[in-house]
């Protein structure tokens, strides 16, 4: 085992590794949909890697983008604003070959966080982590980012819902999504409107939004932003 390189090593991991199942259950509001979770990837890299004498961690981390996201939404006439921490991160993700410490490789992931509680950085973290090690070795697990495209933004006269950046003072303003124009944009060919009025797409709501780009996310997080304030104030 000494004499093989960390590339022989990840080489013979993802040989053996087979589809991770979906055994995390996530619930959004009122629908679940099952997920991939960091436990099931470890469960089944950690005894490969120590198999084939492979140690990874995180060797590396760097904020790209932080900003306060402000959801401000109306009802009966009264406004009311939430706010929520948005965090990008790169992590560089490194594979060692424990016979021989300078025998390494490294890959970079990327990973956005949203709360709005103080769980954004963990959230990133994790999703940088487990998609780290999936990409690295190859593991299948059902979801193709390719199969959704970008989608475009219609503007709107009358704005009902608006996320915001929080910006210094004589900062020059930022366009801002509405609520209409979230329900408008679209990904892979269907408008979000349609994703939430279609009872199959919707139970798929965290798998499309793992594919989707930060722009498609955006508008996923006001609609559901906004049908949560919705439900609460009935």
């Amino acid at each position: 085992m000494s004499e093989l390189n960390i590339f022989q090593r990840m080489s013979a991991v993802t040989s053996k590794l087979e589809r991770v199942a979906k055994n995390l259950t996530v619930s959004i509001r009122n629908n679940a949909y099952k997920a991939v979770g960091e436990a099931d990837v470890l469960a089944a890299v950690k005894p490969l890697e120590e198999e084939y004498g492979i140690y990874s961690y995180p060797v590396n981390r760097d904020i790209v983008e932080t900003n306060v996201l402000t959801t401000t939404s109306e009802y009966n006439g009264q406004t009311s604003e939430k706010k929520q921490l948005f965090l990008r991160i790169r992590t560089v993700y490194r594979f060692v070959n424990v016979d021989k410490p300078d025998d390494y490789i490294e890959i970079t992931s990327y990973a956005d966080g949203i709360d709005s509680g103080d769980k954004a950085c963990g959230k990133a973290m994790t999703y940088a982590d487990k998609y780290a090690l999936l990409k690295a070795y190859k593991i299948e697990t059902g979801d193709d980012p390719d199969q959704e495209a970008s989608g475009g933004l219609k503007s709107t006269d009358r704005p009902m819902n608006a996320v915001k950046k929080d910006e210094p003072k004589n900062a020059p303003a930022e366009p801002q999504m509405t609520v209409e124009q979230a329900l408008e944009v679209k990904i892979n060919g269907v408008t979000v409107k349609e994703i939430y009025k279609d009872k199959e797409m919707k139970e798929r709501i965290a798998q499309i939004y793992e594919a989707s780009t930060p722009e498609q996310r955006t508008a996923l997080n006001i609609v559901n932003e906004y049908i949560k304030e919705s439900r609460t104030k009935k």
